[in-house]
Parts: C-alpha cells; sequence; structure tokens
C-alpha cells in the first residue's frame, strides 16, 4: 500500500512537470511569435504551441490577431479573407472561455464579427456587444474607450438609442483626459458621419484649449460660423476665469511679499486678457461683463507696477503700466491713491518740478495730475514753460509734443480758449504733423468758429491719414495665416472696404476680421467686397483678416 502511494505521488509529479515543460513549450513559441511579423509563419508556431497545451487563452488570443489582420489584408484580393476572419472568431472565442475578463479580447473579436459581417448578409451576431462588453471590462483604459468610440461614432446611423447613449457617454470618458490629439481625431470621425453640433457640444470638457480646438476644426472645415462663434466665446469666458484665477494668487503672493511670483502671476492674468477677442458680441449670451474685464485689467497693470517699484524699480522702468492704467482709469480717488503711493515710494517728487530733468517722468505726472482734475497745477507749469527758453534735443520732441497737448487740454477744461490754442500752437511748430495736434487745433477753430481755419487744418489731417483706396496686385493670403494692415485715422467713424477675390465653385470663404483686437465680423462671403462701419481711435488702428477654410485674394482696402 505504502509502495502505490509513493508510486502515485511519482507519477503526480512527473505529470506536473510534463505539464510545466508543456506551458513552458506553450508560452515559448507565444512570446517567439512577438518578433515574427508575416501572419502565415506566426499563425503555423502558434498552432504548434496549441498541440502542446491547448488551454493557454494568450495563444489563441494571438491566433485571433495573425488571423485578423490576414483577413483584413484579403479583403480586397477576395482570397480567403472570409475564412481568416472566421478562424479568427473562433480563436478568440477559445481565448474568452480561459479569460473571459479579457478587453482586449472582446474587442478584436468584436473587429472580426464586424469585418465578417461586412462579407456576409446580416446576422443575429452583433458586433456591437461585444465592443460594449470590452468598453465595460477596461475599467479606466483610454486606449479602449477611445477605439470603441471612433468605431461607435464611424457607424453612428446604424447604432441604436441605447447604443447612442453608450457612445456619448464613453465619449466623454475619452476627452475628459484632454488630449487635444484624441479630440481632433474624434471631431474627424465626427465631421464625416454625425456632424450633429449639439451632440458634440455635449460631450466636450470646459476647457478654453479644446473650445478653441473645436472653434478652428470648425473653420478649417467650412462648418457652422455659428457653432465656432459660441465656442470662441465659452473659450474666452473661461480665459476669463483663468485671468481672474491667475489674479487671486498673484494677490496672495504679492502681499506674502514673494513678488518674483507675483508678478509671474499677474503677467499671466494681463496675457490670458489680451487673447479675448469677445466673440460674445457675435454669439449671445453676453458672458463676460465688460466692467468686470476692465477692472481685472487695471488691476493686473496696478499690481505688475507695484511689483516692480517693491523691487526698487524706477519710475522708467514702470510707466508703460502705469500709464495703460491711468488710461482706463476713470476714479479720481483710484488715481490720488496710486499718486500718493508713488510719492510714498520716492517715485515721484511731492510738486510737479518746473524744471524737469527727465520729460518722460514729468509727462507721467501731468498725466496723474490731469487724471484728477488738477488743472490749475498744470496750467501754473505751463505758464512757467512758456516764460522759459527750453532747448529740445530731436528724441525728446515727441514727448514735449505730449506734454504741450496735455498742458492745452488743461487750459480748455478750465475754459481758457486762446491760451490752450498757444499751447497747441506751440506743439504744431515742433511736429507739423502731429495728428493728436492737429485734431485739438481743429476743433479749438471750430470753436473759434473760424471755418476758413478749420478747412486748411481738414486739408493738414487728410495728408496725415492713411490714404483712402490701398490696391493690391494678386496678394494671396494662405488659410488660416494672418494678414494686418496698420490705418493712421482722426478717431471718427468710418466705413472701411476689403475687397477679395476667389474662385467661386469652391466653397464659400469663412472670414475672420478684427479691429483694434476686437472680432468685428466672422462669417461666410455672399460676395466679394466687405462693408464694415467701425469705430476708430485717434492714431494708428489695426486691421487684421484671416481666412479660415481656404485661400483668397485680397485686391484693394478702402475707407470713407
Amino acid at each position: 500500500m505504502k509502495d502505490l502511494k509513493k508510486y502515485l505521488i511519482i507519477v503526480v509529479l512527473i505529470l506536473l512537470g510534463l505539464l510545466d515543460i508543456l506551458i513552458y513549450r506553450n508560452n515559448h513559441l507565444c512570446y517567439k511569435t512577438e518578433k515574427v511579423e508575416n501572419n502565415e509563419t506566426k499563425i503555423k508556431i502558434l498552432e504548434g504551441a496549441v498541440d502542446f497545451y491547448p488551454s493557454n487563452d494568450l495563444v489563441f488570443y494571438e491566433l485571433g490577431r495573425a488571423y485578423l489582420d490576414l483577413g483584413i489584408s484579403k479583403l480586397d484580393e477576395n482570397s480567403g479573407s472570409q475564412e481568416y476572419l472566421q478562424k479568427s472568431i473562433r480563436s478568440y472565442r477559445k481565448s474568452l472561455r480561459s479569460n473571459p475578463a479579457s478587453y482586449y479580447g472582446h474587442f478584436y473579436l468584436a473587429q472580426s464579427l464586424l469585418y465578417v459581417n461586412y462579407l456576409l448578409p446580416p446576422s443575429d451576431i452583433n458586433p456591437h456587444d461585444e465592443f460594449k462588453l470590452a468598453a465595460s471590462l477596461a475599467g479606466e483604459n483610454s486606449e479602449i474607450f477611445f477605439e470603441v468610440a471612433k468605431i461607435f461614432l464611424s457607424r453612428w446611423a446604424q447604432l441604436s438609442d441605447d447604443d447612442r447613449h453608450f457612445t456619448l457617454e464613453i465619449l466623454r470618458k475619452v476627452v475628459r483626459n484632454k488630449d487635444l490629439d484624441r479630440i481632433r481625431t474624434i471631431l474627424s470621425v465626427w465631421e464625416m458621419n454625425v456632424k450633429n453640433y449639439s451632440i458634440i457640444e455635449n460631450i466636450l470638457p470646459e476647457d478654453w484649449r479644446v473650445y478653441r480646438l473645436y472653434a478652428e476644426f470648425l473653420g478649417e472645415k467650412s462648418l457652422s460660423a455659428e457653432a465656432r462663434q459660441r465656442s470662441l466665446a465659452k473659450a474666452e469666458y473661461l480665459e476669463f476665469q483663468e485671468a481672474r484665477e491667475k489674479q487671486k494668487a498673484g494677490e496672495k503672493e504679492f502681499f506674502s511679499f514673494r513678488l518674483g511670483e507675483a508678478f509671474d502671476h499677474f503677467i499671466s492674468c494681463l496675457r490670458f486678457l489680451n487673447k479675448i477677442r469677445f466673440y460674445q458680441n457675435l454669439a449671445s449670451p453676453v458672458l463676460i461683463n465688460v466692467s468686470e474685464f476692465l477692472e481685472l485689467k487695471k488691476s493686473a497693470l496696478l499690481y505688475l507696477a507695484k511689483c516692480c517699484i517693491e523691487q526698487g524699480k524706477e519710475l522708467d522702468e514702470v510707466e508703460g503700466y502705469l500709464q495703460s492704467y491711468l488710461a482706463l482709469e476713470n476714479d479720481l480717488a483710484a488715481v490720488e491713491e496710486i499718486e500718493s503711493y508713488l510719492k510714498i515710494k520716492g517715485i515721484i517728487p511731492e510738486k510737479l518740478e518746473t524744471n524737469p530733468r527727465d520729460l518722460n517722468d514729468l509727462f507721467f505726472q501731468l498725466l496723474l495730475s490731469f487724471n484728477q482734475d488738477h488743472h490749475k497745477n498744470i496750467m501754473e507749469l505751463g505758464r512757467h514753460l512758456k516764460q522759459s527758453i527750453i532747448l529740445i534735443p530731436e528724441p525728446n520732441k515727441e514727448i514735449y509734443v505730449q506734454i504741450l497737448n496735455l498742458i492745452g487740454d488743461s487750459f480748455q477744461k478750465i475754459g481758457q480758449v486762446y491760451d490752450a490754442g498757444d499751447f497747441y500752437n506751440k506743439a504744431l511748430e515742433i511736429d507739423p504733423n502731429n495728428l493728436e495736434t492737429l485734431i485739438r487745433i481743429r476743433r479749438y477753430h471750430e470753436k473759434l468758429g473760424s471755418d476758413e481755419e478749420v478747412q486748411k487744418i481738414n486739408e493738414k489731417i487728410d495728408e496725415v491719414l492713411s490714404p483712402k483706396e490701398k490696391t493690391f496686385r494678386n496678394y494671396s493670403i494662405n488659410k488660416g495665416r494672418l494678414f494686418t494692415r496698420s490705418f493712421v485715422f482722426d478717431g471718427e467713424k468710418k466705413v472701411i472696404g476689403i475687397h477679395f477675390d476667389f474662385h467661386e465653385e469652391e466653397n464659400k470663404p469663412l472670414i475672420s476680421v478684427f479691429f483694434n483686437d476686437r472680432v468685428v465680423w466672422e462669417d461666410f462671403l455672399n460676395g466679394k467686397t466687405l462693408s464694415l462701419f467701425l469705430e476708430t481711435k485717434i492714431g494708428q488702428n489695426i486691421l487684421r483678416v484671416i481666412p479660415l477654410n481656404r485661400e483668397v485674394i485680397l485686391t484693394k482696402l478702402d475707407y470713407h
């Protein structure tokens, strides 16, 4: 009896050893095929592995892949494709009997079934069920979600309501990672097979990068201009929100006296704000409150200046930020507060200097005073300058003209028109072509009722303004490229004409037009001339044109 037990134990050990050898040999042959590119050779090796050990799910999985690849490669040759696909299905089913939780097994089985359905009459076997099972087993495997989403989108017309609902759910899982390359691929499949804007807009994550990608895609493909504008309005709203967060983070760092970090946050805030072109003006509803936008921009500019000052920077290093701030600030108390701060920090003197060493610093101080309605102080300085002999170097003439104009404006505010005219004329002597001075002189003569002088000044202004017409010869603007043109205007409303040429048989050009960093028009051209009624500012005005979906030829720009 004891000998029998020993015998049985030895037999069992031998069998286990043989089983281990068979499994090892089976696995070895399976892994060997990883370096084999020829599918027919791979199949021979894998079938040999089955002879050693017919229960390895991985071997049948690899057999299924090899048969599937062969079946796909033979689709156009009509030579055994159907047989290979059927063998692929049988192999995958054997693999799944051993490992039913293999989501890749279910996915490739579904693909094999899908191809068989293309070759044979419709059957009761639904590959969609296998695809859904693969996705449900995949957990967080975004690759499976991505592949299943593409396949279901490409078959949207054949999907049941349940399958469409399922598709939208996995699409949300795919896009929530905000992989822009994958989202672009999804958009391409959607555009070819679905093209329902509400569907894609309901799955996109709230991210300004994604909305901008979607808008860019719509423009390139000549799709809905309205959907594109909605997307850009949403993107800008989210960028505005980002700007607010950067501002809050900057304030926190500033009050902790981490000035370098604070400066970076305020710069980021300003960059986000400067990207906003107010697409909400083309697409309702209004998302960004313009007053809040301006307050945020003023705050960022002011904090940028303060960060520099707290780090020991001089006035000439922060004047840009401060002047931009003052151009937006209308509140007298706020201007008075920043003036007090600058005086405490020793950035500006307590009183206006009658013998300034730096005209840029003087202009900034005058600007502060003017914004606080301290016109008498400015006028007093003006009278002192009027009695003094000042030699102005050529590089300083531009800023000195601005100083004289500002002094003239103060006299004008008080009602001393003739004194204002003296300073305007003095500025005009220094720079006869200064547009801002010419416009002030025109207003001066209009108040005096000097029609003849007004006419003379108008003629001078016309010489300074941009030519009313500019023609181009075969000036091509490629798809997606930016055309920029600078105009010198007098602040009056203008009708600007943009004249194009393009081949009528192609898609209508989808054109974006920006004026002074605001979107003013975007749509498909119905004709070859676009006329825009625009508010201008005194001095330089920037027109930008972008053809979004195709090349156009610019033939002429004009205005009246």
